[in-house]
């Protein structure tokens, strides 16, 4: 049985104009989110009404894209007609293969034409959010969905988060508001702050770098690349940070992301690219900021160490914030790409439900092919709250290296693509 359902917001009609940044970042990309699965049954009645108290707290999330002739992208909601979409699918004696966590599945078909990319729903009634309940006697899944337009990284684990404390405080939501901050203008007024600061050429190449990027990638020779996937363990992270530890006894100031991050540098690179919250950065974005305040941030390596990364050069750059917003680094070969949702990333627990696995949600319908946009990188997130999945991609010599270090740190079960 699988029935999708408007959990709609009950008294307020309001519209809100998107900034520029949330537009560019939104329109292309996914409507993306993922699947916690958790021992034992969890109360889609109880679940409702924590979808209900939080639409009825911040409208906007029930909202519907609208865009008019020579208009700007707006958020509309209409108290009553618009909603969060909630979709309960009943599994009944359909087994749960949570036995391998790299090939966990989602039982879930996209027969609700749920918009593939952001900006698919534009002028239509798709919902911007989707909660999705899958169970049978011994599991349950909750997946959330949602429109890159309005929510980035940051906001989709806090919106998460104040559902699974709505699900198990019926006050949860009076007590805590606002929830969010709903002012998009202020990261506009952070990137025009920016950009004034930038020399001309570099304002100069930044409109046209995001469409060299694409060019760039399509004539890559996808023949050469291929990627990795593994279970990292906090063991493993713990030992990567004392290896890196050692080498500096004189530093005592970084954390494992940094450690991490030199731990994957393998091959000299000139620019490394990063994923930095703005809402943590003291840049005028406050924590609860509803929008998207995820920003591309690159930096340099330095010639002295053979241009290897080295966790003082992600330290200075995340201080200082350099190279904010610009594609223009993947257009040069000599680079690495790393996102680290598990800085963002909790796991929540649906009350006395214990966590069995967080995974990236897909359909089963929809393939994901990693070589259709090739880029040098790495991707990790949290699977449980002592295991994390590293994906990553490069040319296949480069892989090689990244392979024989993990294994050398104790990493057995290592998945190997090519193209």
């Amino acid at each position: 049985m699988e029935n999708l359902e408007l959990i709609t917001n009950s008294t307020v009609d309001c519209e809100y104009e998107l900034s520029n940044f949330d537009i560019t970042v939104g329109k292309l990309s996914p409507y993306s989110g993922m699947i916690t699965w958790y021992q034992n049954r969890i109360d889609a009645p109880r679940l409702k009404k924590a979808c209900q108290q939080i639409v009825d707290s911040v409208p906007i999330l029930g909202g519907r894209l609208v865009k008019k002739l020579f208009s700007p992208i707006k958020v509309v909601c209409q108290a009553k007609k618009h909603g969060i979409g909630f979709i309960e699918v009943d599994l009944g004696k359909q087994e749960i293969n949570l036995d391998n966590l790299l090939e966990a599945k989602t039982y879930l078909k996209n027969v609700f034409n749920i918009p593939e990319k952001s900006g698919d729903a534009i002028n239509t009634d798709a919902p911007l959010i989707y909660v999705i309940l899958n169970y049978n006697q011994n599991h349950s899944g909750i997946t959330l969905l949602i429109n890159h337009c309005i929510v980035d990284g940051g906001t989709y684990f806090q919106l998460l988060e104040h559902l699974a404390k709505a699900y198990g405080d019926p006050d949860y939501v009076s007590k805590s508001e606002p929830l969010w901050t709903v002012n998009f203008n202020k990261i506009d007024d952070f990137i025009n702050a920016r950009l004034k600061e930038m020399s001309w050429n570099e304002k100069l190449l930044s409109p046209t770098s995001f469409f060299a990027y694409i060019l760039r990638f399509l004539f890559v020779n996808k023949s050469d690349w291929s990627y990795i996937n593994c279970i990292l363990t906090k063991e493993n992270l713990d030992l990567i940070k004392q290896k890196i530890q050692n080498l500096y006894d004189d530093e005592t100031v970084y954390s494992t992301n940094d450690a991490l991050f030199e731990f994957l540098s393998v091959t000299p690179i000139k620019r490394f690219i990063f994923f930095a919250n703005l809402r943590s950065k003291k840049v005028g974005i406050p924590e609860n900021y509803l929008g998207n305040a995820e920003a591309i941030v690159s930096g340099l390596t330095q010639p002295e160490n053979d241009y290897m990364l080295k966790h003082y050069d992600i330290r200075k750059t995340i201080n200082e914030l350099p190279g904010i917003y610009t594609f223009l680094p993947v257009l040069n070969s000599n680079y690495l790409m790393i996102n680290n949702l598990s800085k963002l990333q909790n796991l929540p627990s649906f009350g006395e439900n214990k966590v069995i696995l967080q995974k990236f949600f897909e359909f089963d319908d929809r393939p994901l092919d990693i070589f259709s946009s090739a880029c040098k990188g790495a991707l990790i997130y949290r699977l449980t709250q002592n295991k994390y999945f590293l994906m990553y991609f490069n040319l296949k010599n480069v892989v090689s290296q990244v392979e024989n270090k993990l294994r050398d740190i104790g990493v057995e079960e290592i998945v190997l693509e090519t193209s």
